[in-house]
């Protein structure tokens, strides 16, 4: 990268605080994790139960949820167009234990229709060329809330980082006909990672709702339980304390996935608030192939620009626990999702009175999740 890429790709990632802004990259949630509920191990997450209490859930069968030693999890990977997301993304594409069957984006941090034509090009340039690409809408559900236009600029501009084959185009259909199209085909139950805004997965539901049927689980990174939120992270002087970026952009398409009785998984800011990584980590990335090094060249960026010794790993931690979901305690809980607009809109509420509907990460195995991802990315070819 020359300067003038240097200089653009700092001032674009400077902007970037995607699910999580660099307002909080250093410190913990103060909030105290509740002590009452005994978190669950991922062989307690399963079928749904009418008791609340998650000691007293069914187990799940490990296959459920997590990648077989002879079987690829098949995964469609939906962004909302991020570089955290672009970074799980790659760490997907190299995991051995994972085939992505299609790649959307969402309306959130980037346009759909350019972002996608960005990851065309770098795929293209790795020699990917089989997994069907897909654009969704370039608005929420309902309501207009919105990542800053400058943001989504920055993101149109691929960051500032280097895009090869610039000038090429590539086929991509609508996300959500995509998506239920790609569940539709599978013999198996798929696995969805979401780590943007709900939105093309609530429509591909309102498309065809028996997609349901053959939905494994669903993997998000947003929400904020305990933490505060981070809309303040973008916007200045914001009244809205409690909504984190990837619920309130589509606070509705995220009720309709928390509502539709899929096994949810959630990753909020409490638990990404608690993992860290620096360069140090990402020189082990380097050690494997072309993905990896890319997704280094990603978070270096970022780093750099930042002025910061570490950084949080949002998109990239969920993507390292959907592969391997015992690197997080989980809790079952009844998360309510405020559509409304105003001070609140985009909140995840708890409510204990209510028949848990997510799985939701509050202790993360922050050491092994690191090295698992030193593990993938330098074993990547």
């Amino acid at each position: 990268m020359n300067n003038k890429q240097l200089t653009a790709s700092l001032l674009a990632l400077s902007l970037f605080m995607v699910s999580c802004g660099p307002g909080r990259i250093s410190e913990r949630t103060a909030t105290p994790l509740p002590t009452q509920t005994p978190p669950l191990t991922p062989g307690q997450m399963s079928e749904r139960t009418a008791t609340p209490l998650p000691t007293q859930t069914p187990p799940l069968k490990a296959q459920e949820t997590t990648a077989s030693p002879t079987k690829k999890m098949p995964v469609i990977f939906d962004d909302d167009g991020s570089p955290d997301g672009t970074t799980a993304l790659f760490y997907l594409l190299s995991h051995p234990e994972v085939s992505v069957e299609a790649i959307s984006i969402s309306y959130g941090e980037a346009h759909p229709e350019v972002y996608i034509q960005h990851i065309g090009r770098k795929l293209d340039d790795l020699g990917i060329s089989t997994i069907p690409l897909g654009a969704g809408q370039d608005a929420p559900l309902a309501g207009n809330n919105a990542f800053p236009e400058v943001l989504r600029q920055s993101a149109n501009n691929f960051w500032g980082l280097p895009l090869p084959n610039a000038e090429k185009s590539y086929p991509a259909q609508d996300a959500a006909q995509l998506i239920a199209s790609i569940i539709n085909q599978t013999p198996e139950p798929i696995t969805i990672f979401v780590s943007g805004p709900c939105t093309n997965l609530a429509q591909a539901m309102r498309l065809d709702p028996d997609i349901r049927e053959n939905i494994a689980a669903v993997f998000i990174m947003g929400g904020a339980v305990y933490a505060p939120g981070n809309i303040s992270d973008l916007l200045p002087d914001p009244n809205n304390t409690v909504a984190e970026w990837n619920i309130y952009a589509d606070p509705q398409a995220a009720k309709e996935v928390f509502e539709s009785g899929i096994d949810i998984f959630l990753i909020p800011l409490d638990a990404t608030n608690q993992v860290l990584i620096g360069k140090k980590d990402t020189s082990q990335w380097r050690m494997g192939g072309e993905t990896a090094d890319f997704s280094a060249e990603i978070y270096d960026s970022l780093l750099d620009s930042w002025a910061v010794e570490s950084a949080a790993i949002w998109d990239l931690m969920t993507a390292a626990i959907m592969v391997k979901p015992d690197l997080c305690s989980f809790q079952l809980l009844h998360l309510e999702v405020i559509t409304d607009e105003g001070v609140t809109s985009g909140q995840t509420v708890l409510d204990s009175n209510k028949e848990p509907n997510v799985h939701v990460c509050l202790e993360p195995d922050v050491a092994l999740i690191k090295q698992t991802l030193i593990d993938v990315f330098s074993s990547s070819q």
